[in-house]
């Protein structure tokens, strides 16, 4: 895959982190703040990055893959706690632990599709 490639798959998943804290903050009733603000600012930063490795610059390669590495385990981590929420009969949390797991294997899809194409 080449480098422009993957900057586009980039820009992509980071418009994926701003729709998905945009539905987040839907999703909680409007009452997660921190859902919307980490969504914009890391989806926002996600983009920029892939604009710029759509350019060439190859320093923002490991930028990247360790920023989705990141997010992976993040949404793991979210996702179990969420997982653990419904398991014990806690309401509303459905909607929201179903969004962690799609934003889990997307991330962990792209992260892949990161470390495939990484030259050391």
């Amino acid at each position: 895959m080449t480098q422009k490639q993957l900057g586009i798959r980039v820009v992509i998943y980071g418009t994926f982190l701003v729709v998905c804290g945009l539905f987040g903050y839907a999703l909680t009733g409007e009452t997660s703040t921190s859902s919307l603000v980490n969504g914009g600012i890391f989806g926002t930063l996600v983009i920029a990055l892939g604009f710029l490795l759509r350019q060439g610059r190859m320093w923002t390669f490991p930028a990247v893959l360790s920023a989705v590495g990141i997010f992976t385990l993040t949404f793991m981590w979210r996702g179990v706690i969420q997982l653990r929420a419904i398991v014990d009969g806690a309401p509303g949390h459905l909607g929201v632990g179903i969004l962690l797991i799609v934003m889990l294997l997307v991330s962990v899809l792209m992260f892949v599709t990161l470390f495939r194409s990484y030259r050391h």
